[in-house]
């Protein structure tokens, strides 16, 4: 392990993360909050934890794991004691022969393979993770090896399957189920009702997994108690409702929707789970979008005013583009202000405000207020009616850089929409500079993907070479035996030039402003989505399944 380290600020300068002007900006900072120089800026998000990592790691010659896709092994974590692990912040991660790899965060820290070994017995292999991010997962795990979830689910099933009619402290098993979820890194909870049984479900990396079966006594029981927490009304069943709810877990606060509907064997419900304290803002680097779409982006986003979309259904990823995207902006010297529905990420050297409908704030209100704030950036959570498209669309015509996303499936058709919502094509034409479109593909797992021959026919319909490499799933325990592990963009990228601007003043047909925008390198989901097939990085079979 190496012995010496760089001062933050030079390291990070030479890894290109920052400018000076933010490391003197943050040194005004740290002086009024005794904070360390890598806290404070990443407090402030001029930098994020896991690009320090990544830097510290290129530094030292340690192994990068990106610990918010893994999952420790537990025979490995019970090796290591948890007061060990929580003083040196060290995670175990999995055994190899005489080897234990674990993550840890400081690579300049001489005692921690000393310390691994006289423990474990075995020959430590340290990788650099990003330090809050192996915090939190040292509390998760360790917590859960202790007590684990699933196991105790499990047995009240068994209960509830011996006596339907058995005791239960319902608000206990939410709490569990809710743990069970938090600890897989879901999205959003199923619950489902059938002629026999209740069903849980967690959507995980896009996708919809098995995760509990209850028998059915259990499910109006259930329904009952999250419709007392979210503040929904228990005496209505037949109608459709909505309803907020938060969940603490070691430290860790989640904002929780709730929504309800009637079907022919009771209320199904979906709870969709959001750190209240907001995620990491990513670097636009890290999403997935090809290096010639990526250049594109960041052209648009550096330009002084006009309006840039970000399309795909709910869960595309949306949000987490636009704020990679303002980390692209100078945070000092602009002002940018933001308006959500909640609050996904928080970024303090912006101004963020939070849509609040009771109290008359909503997206269209608030780009009213803005314009009295002397913006230069303005982000717009979503653009969901014709008010917030026309007070968008002024507000891009009169000098300022407005983000906003929009529910469409593809590029072309954000045009199509926001004329449909009431904006003139010769409007559109003077305000519109770009759109993006996304979706989300599950990574293969890089341990347990396998290469193979898919058929000719296959590979003859989706325009595959056929001299190609193409790897599949097949699973593993650090994927939880998925064979995915995180996810990645395969986007589109409209770059709005003056002809096709010209094109759309002119109302031509979208197949027409379609055929100009790939003469100037446009291309679609389909084609992104086979650059990402042919580098290993997804499978076939993710492709077809969000893609078609």
């Amino acid at each position: 392990m190496p012995q010496t380290a760089l001062p933050i600020g030079q390291l990070l300068k030479e890894h290109g993360l920052i400018e000076e002007n933010e490391i003197e900006f943050a040194l005004q900072e740290q002086k009024a909050t005794g904070e360390r120089l890598g806290e404070c800026l990443t407090r402030l998000g001029l930098v994020t934890e896991t690009e320090l990592s990544k830097a510290l790691a290129a530094q030292s010659g340690l192994p990068f794991i990106d610990l918010r896709t893994f999952t420790p092994d537990q025979e490995c974590l019970k090796r290591l004691p948890v007061q060990a692990a929580r003083q040196k912040k060290i995670l175990p991660l999995w055994i190899d022969g005489a080897e234990i790899h674990v993550a840890i965060s400081d690579p300049y820290d001489t005692g921690i393979q000393e310390i691994v070994f006289r423990l474990t017995g075995l020959q430590p292999r340290p990788h650099i993770g990003a330090r809050d991010e192996l915090e939190k997962l040292i509390e998760w795990f360790y917590h859960l090896l202790e007590h684990p979830a699933d196991e105790a689910i499990e047995e009240v099933t068994t209960r509830l399957r011996t006596n339907p009619n058995a005791n239960i402290d319902v608000n206990q098993l939410v709490d569990l189920i809710l743990t069970s979820a938090v600890s897989k890194r879901t999205t959003d909870i199923h619950l489902t009702p059938s002629d026999v049984s209740s069903r849980v479900m967690f959507r995980i990396d896009g996708v919809l997994r098995p995760a509990h079966v209850f028998p059915s006594s259990i499910h109006h029981r259930l329904i009952t108690n999250i419709k007392v927490r979210s503040g929904m009304d228990i005496s209505e069943q037949r109608k459709p409702q909505d309803g907020r709810m938060t969940f603490e877990f070691l430290g860790d606060s989640f904002d929780i929707r709730v929504s309800s509907v009637r079907t022919n064997f009771g209320e199904n419900m979906v709870l969709r789970l959001l750190p209240s304290r907001g995620g990491n803002v990513l670097s636009i680097v890290d999403l997935g979008f090809e290096d010639d779409q990526l250049k594109k982006i960041r052209t648009l986003f550096a330009r002084p005013h006009g309006m840039v979309l970000v399309t795909g259904p709910t869960g595309s990823g949306k949000t987490t583009t636009l704020y990679a995207a303002l980390r692209e902006q100078d945070a000092i010297g602009k002002n940018i202000i933001t308006v959500e529905d909640p609050i996904e990420y928080e970024f303090l050297m912006i101004r963020q405000t939070q849509v609040n409908e009771r109290a008359g704030y909503t997206f269209s209100s608030a780009i009213r207020t803005f314009l009295r704030q002397d913006p230069d950036v303005i982000l717009v959570g979503e653009i969901r009616d014709e008010e917030t498209a026309v007070l968008a669309t002024r507000a891009a015509l009169t000098g300022h850089l407005v983000l906003s996303t929009l529910h469409t499936n593809t590029t072309l058709g954000a045009i199509a929409r926001l004329i449909d919502l009431g904006i003139s094509p010769y409007l559109l034409s003077t305000s519109l500079i770009g759109v993006i479109a996304q979706r989300l593909l599950r990574r293969l797992c890089p341990k347990c993907k396998e290469p193979y021959d898919p058929e000719p026919g296959l590979l003859k319909e989706l325009n595959l070479p056929p001299d190609g490499t193409f790897y599949r799933a097949t699973g593993c325990p650090e994927c939880q035996n998925t064979g995915y592990s995180g996810r990645t963009v395969v986007g589109e990228v409209l770059y709005l030039s003056k002809t096709i601007l010209t094109l759309i003043a002119q109302e031509a047909p979208l197949g027409e402003i379609e055929a100009q925008a790939r003469k100037e390198g446009f291309y679609d989901f389909a084609q992104a989505g086979i650059k990402k097939i042919t580098r290993g990085e997804t499978s076939i079979e993710e492709y077809q399944r969000v893609i078609g």
